[in-house]
């Protein structure tokens, strides 16, 4: 968590927090040229428009999310995500990747006031142009530009400026933040799908888990027993 977010979650006028989420179907049975899924609750603006986030856009979308808090006593938590199937876009999905057990879902969270600047160009909001990558798709995000497996070979990122959004096809409507800080955050939480607990025209809940709260993981891995090492004398895993 930086340093601007603890000043922030101290103040009395911290903000309004934008909670937004990552699902890569490729930790699951998918194949990694598959696209990420970007989503963030719809709450936050009421038109559902798209916002920029790192360089990444996300989608406004209804998702109900709880069971995130951690304890020092009890079990590990296991959330419940529930996102909105009214375009059945999800159904499709989960029916060809075996209802996406295993894909990972990372929740991130930052304030609203320090979401990207970016350019309204072609109907909806983009933070850089990705050029150079094989698949041609300029309206890619960030992330899945850089990205090797996404979309064909990696591609070149260039955020956009005033000038540049101005000059683009449209032309571009330049929206700028004054303290835009995409390393303003808190620490991003990583969690995998562990089933699909519900599913209906109107909505798809998921259960999570943590990485290590998995059948067959123990903790730690390796045994230890008193008055007794494991490694050979002065080898390389010794250290001796």
């Amino acid at each position: 968590m930086s340093n601007k977010i603890t000043t922030d979650i101290n103040s009395l006028t911290p903000g309004s927090i934008v909670e937004l989420f990552e699902l890569d179907l490729s930790a699951g049975s998918a194949p990694s040229t598959v696209p990420k899924f970007r989503w963030f609750n719809g709450g936050y603006n009421a038109e559902l428009q798209e916002i920029v986030w790192q360089g990444n856009k996300y989608s406004g979308l209804p998702i109900e999310a709880s069971g995130f808090e951690f304890s020092a006593q009890g079990s590990i938590p296991r959330p419940n995500l529930t996102v909105a199937n009214i375009t059945s876009l999800l159904s499709g999905v989960i029916n060809d990747y075996n209802d996406l057990v295993g894909s990972k879902v990372t929740r991130k969270k930052t304030f609203a006031k320090y979401l990207d600047n970016y350019c309204y160009t072609d109907g909806y909001p983009v933070g850089g142009v990705c050029t150079g990558e094989s698949g041609s798709d300029p309206s890619l995000s960030k992330d899945d530009c850089l990205d090797t497996n996404k979309n064909g070979s990696a591609g070149t990122w260039t955020e956009y400026t005033q000038s540049t959004c101005e000059a683009a096809a449209g032309p571009g409507i330049w929206y700028a933040n004054a303290i835009a800080d995409d390393t303003a955050h808190f620490t991003d939480e990583i969690w995998y799908i562990d089933r699909k607990a519900v599913e209906t025209f109107t909505h798809i809940e998921f259960e999570l888990s943590a990485a290590y709260d998995v059948i067959g993981i123990k903790l730690p891995s390796r045994v230890i027993v008193s008055n007794s090492c494991p490694w050979l004398y002065k080898g390389v895993e010794c250290g001796y």
